[in-house]
């Protein structure tokens, strides 16, 4: 990735720690408990879509799929491979939120996203469990993002973590996306990486604990920072990036 002369490291350093201190004086005391099964279920399959995918369109399709009643989970456990067919069949349509000027956009995995979707239900709710009763038997979020990788289709520490944050569950984890990779480049923060993509599970705890170790030298949480990093380079490659 190229930064144009004019936008110097420390300018993107400065402006991602600005947005850590704003998301900080924003964030809601959220507690997890809160969430329905159904809310933390819709959580969970938001992340499943959002894997390789642009935030935009897997918030469209969560969106459309909720409003079309295909994520009801006994419904799923009483005909799997006919709510599988027809999620793939929704996915594959244009879905045009939140996409203006009447132009949608089609899911780029609708077969291999409703297979994970209807997978996932049934190894968590068949056996008269549920993510609340996963969540609750953890000692940690370390140990509950294990769990979740072992038992969702589609879901790895990426996905996992998201997960967690997105139901303040912890604030210890990062998502280890393209935008932070690209930041921790730039930053020389591991000299080591030569893709913006993590190609294993060692890589992605490797630079967690990197990105760790700076949201502390920075007197940051991990949660604050990565969402920062996130907000602040996407907006850095949309307007910079030669």
């Amino acid at each position: 990735m190229n930064i144009s002369p004019c936008l110097e490291l420390e300018n993107i350093e400065r402006s991602i720690l600005k947005v850590c201190d704003h998301i900080d004086n924003k964030r809601e005391n959220l507690e997890w408990h809160n969430f329905s099964e159904e809310q933390l279920w819709y959580e969970l399959v938001s992340c499943i879509l959002g894997s390789q995918i642009q935030y935009e369109t897997a918030k469209g399709c969560i969106t459309h799929l909720i409003e079309k009643k295909l994520l009801d989970i006994q419904k799923i456990l009483i005909s799997p491979d006919e709510v599988k067919e027809k999620i793939s069949r929704e996915l594959s349509k244009p879905i045009y939120p939140p996409f203006v000027g009447n132009k949608g956009c089609r899911y780029r995995y609708p077969n291999s996203k409703a297979k994970y979707i209807v997978e996932t239900c049934l190894e968590i709710y068949n056996n008269k469990s549920c993510l609340r009763l996963i969540l609750d038997g953890c000692s940690d979020a370390h140990e509950a993002r294990e769990i979740l990788i072992k038992k969702c289709m589609g879901i790895g520490p990426k996905q996992a973590s998201l997960f967690l944050r997105n139901i303040s569950y912890c604030e210890d984890l990062a998502i280890i996306d393209s935008h932070v990779i690209d930041f921790i480049r730039l930053m020389e923060l591991n000299k080591k990486i030569n893709s913006r993509s993590i190609v294993n599970k060692s890589q992605y705890l490797m630079n967690e604990e990197i990105l760790l170790s700076y949201a502390d030298g920075k007197d940051k949480t991990l949660a604050s920072l990565d969402l920062a990093i996130w907000v602040v380079m996407r907006l850095v490659k949309k307007e910079f990036v030669l």
